[in-house]
């Protein structure tokens, strides 16, 4: 599977589709478990083999992500621990999506500093706060290879569910560059993997998608809270043209 760290302000309040003032009509229910109560035999049968999403909880607590990434707020809620991001992990260039700019059936993407991306979270929070008005930051920082870029910090580990990793393990194995030492000098990525941290505010949200191979995916969200729309197959034929 691939993975995601999502570190969020909260999600949405509500989605449109198909137009202003619209909501998606949302049927079903996702199951909700505690992860360290279910077996993996459970898991397989009751989840992987019928392609069915879940909800694990209890399985992050003990992360250094959970503790480092965060800071405790007013109402003892986590808070996403932007200094942090910019003081300890300042990459040289992160891929950002603006949600509020729409390129072809994705969003414009900008790349910029981990500082920049800081600076301008922080400069629209305060604004909305001080002017009671306004919007949080539409950018929305995605597929930043974490582990690749930073190998020395473990962030997380991974569910005992989730181990058996072979697209991550094969591309790991397959450098993308030939010269591992150019791509060190460059700070470049030297392997592709599938192993992502997004961090986005209050309102950043991805378009309808698959994920990459089609393959399964898991996502932990290290604070925050975020809004999942889950199209069953069933009902693909819904996303065609007519």
């Amino acid at each position: 599977p691939n993975s995601h760290c999502e570190v969020r302000a909260s999600s949405m309040d509500q989605m449109d589709g198909g137009g202003a003032g619209r909501r998606v009509k949302v049927v079903g229910k996702v199951e909700r478990l505690d992860g360290q109560s279910l077996t993996y035999s459970e898991f397989v049968d009751r989840f992987m083999k019928p392609n069915l999403p879940v909800v694990l909880t209890g399985l992050t607590s003990s992360w250094p992500s959970c503790e480092d990434w965060t800071f405790a707020g007013p109402d003892d809620r986590r808070r996403p621990n932007l200094p942090f991001f910019a003081q300890n992990f300042s990459s040289p260039r992160v891929q950002v999506a603006d949600c509020s700019a729409r390129e072809y059936t994705d969003h414009k993407r900008l790349e910029m500093s981990m500082q920049e991306f800081v600076d301008h979270w922080v400069r629209n929070s305060n604004t909305v706060s001080s002017s009671g008005h306004g919007e949080a930051s539409s950018l929305y920082l995605k597929d930043w290879h974490f582990v690749k870029e930073y190998p020395d910090y473990v962030a997380y580990t991974t569910p005992p569910f989730f181990v058996d990793d072979w697209l991550n393990m094969y591309l790991d194995s397959h450098p993308m560059h030939r010269d591992s030492d150019i791509a060190n000098y460059k700070n470049e990525v030297n392997c592709d993997d599938y192993r992502f941290v997004y961090i986005g505010a209050k309102g950043t949200w991805t378009p309808l998608h698959a994920d990459v191979f089609r393959s399964y995916s898991w996502s932990a969200n290290v604070c925050g809270r975020k809004l999942w729309l889950f199209l069953a197959p069933s009902q693909s034929h819904l996303i065609f043209d007519r």
